[in-house]
C-alpha cells in the first residue's frame, strides 16, 4: 500500500462495502450476541422494523418534509448572507477587518446556549427553528466563502489589470469564477452542518419534525426508533 497511491474504482467500492459490512458485523454481534444490552444498542432487525411503525404510525414522512423545510430556509438564509458577505470580506481586507471581531468570535459560541434568547425573540414557531439553524449554519459558513475566495491566485488577478479591468470587473469575472469551485465544496459541507443542529432546533415546542421524534422516543425509552430516525436523518444528508 503506497503512500497516497491511487485507488481504482472497482478497489473503492469493494473496499466501502467491506467497510459497511465490518460495520454491521460488529453490531450484529454486539446486539444479537447479547454482548451490549438492547436498551443500549437495539438489533438491526429491531431498527429495520420500527421504521414502518414510524412511517404508519407517527408519520414519518411528514416529519422528514418538515425538518427538510427547516433545513433548507435556514442553509439558504445562510447561503444568501455568506456569499455576498464573504466575497466583499475576502476581496476588501478593510471589509474583513471590520466584520472579523463581530464574526470570529461566534464561531465558539455553544449553539445550544442560544436556543433559549432566540425562543425570547421569535416565538415557539418555525421562526425560531429557522433563525437559529440561520446563525449555526452562517458563522461557519462564512470564514469558508471567504477563504475561498482569498485563495484565488493573484496571478489572474495581476492578468486582468493588465487587460485592463476595473475593480468590479475583477471582483465579478475573476474572483467569483475563481472561488466558485470551493464555495459550492463549503455549500455542500454547510448543509451536513444544518443536519447536526435541527435536533436542537425541533426539541423546543415542534409538533413534527425528525428531532420531535427523536426527542419522544427518548422520553419513552425506544432506542430502535431512535437508531431508525438517526439512519432516516444519514440517509437524507447523504
Amino acid at each position: 500500500m503506497m503512500v497516497r497511491g491511487a485507488v481504482s474504482r472497482q478497489a473503492s467500492r469493494t473496499l466501502a462495502a467491506a467497510g459497511v459490512a465490518v460495520f454491521l458485523g460488529i453490531w450484529c454481534l454486539l446486539s444479537y450476541g447479547g454482548i451490549v444490552p438492547a436498551v443500549i444498542l437495539p438489533s438491526p432487525s429491531e431498527v429495520f422494523w420500527a421504521i414502518p411503525y414510524l412511517h404508519f404510525e407517527e408519520a414519518l414522512v411528514r416529519s422528514a418534509l418538515a425538518s427538510l423545510y427547516r433545513v433548507f430556509m435556514g442553509f439558504l438564509l445562510a447561503a444568501a448572507v455568506a456569499i455576498p458577505l464573504g466575497i466583499l470580506m475576502g476581496t476588501f481586507p478593510p471589509v474583513k477587518r471590520f466584520f472579523s471581531p463581530l464574526v470570529d468570535p461566534l464561531r465558539f459560541l455553544p449553539i445550544s446556549a442560544i436556543v433559549p434568547l432566540f425562543i425570547v425573540w421569535f416565538g415557539f414557531e418555525d421562526l425560531q427553528k429557522v433563525m437559529f439553524l440561520f446563525v449555526g449554519i452562517v458563522v461557519y459558513m462564512l470564514p469558508l466563502v471567504v477563504e475561498a475566495v482569498e485563495r484565488v491566485d493573484d496571478v489572474y488577478l495581476q492578468t486582468a489589470t493588465t487587460l485592463g479591468a476595473s475593480r468590479w470587473q475583477l471582483v465579478w469575472h475573476v474572483l467569483v469564477p475563481g472561488s466558485s469551485p470551493a464555495v459550492g465544496e463549503a455549500l455542500r459541507v454547510m448543509n451536513g452542518i444544518g443536519w447536526t443542529y435541527v435536533i436542537m432546533a425541533e426539541v423546543v415546542n415542534a409538533p413534527s419534525g425528525l428531532g420531535h421524534l427523536i426527542t419522544v422516543s427518548q422520553r419513552y425509552g425506544h432506542m430502535d426508533r431512535m437508531f431508525a430516525l438517526v439512519f432516516a436523518i444519514l440517509l437524507i444528508g447523504v
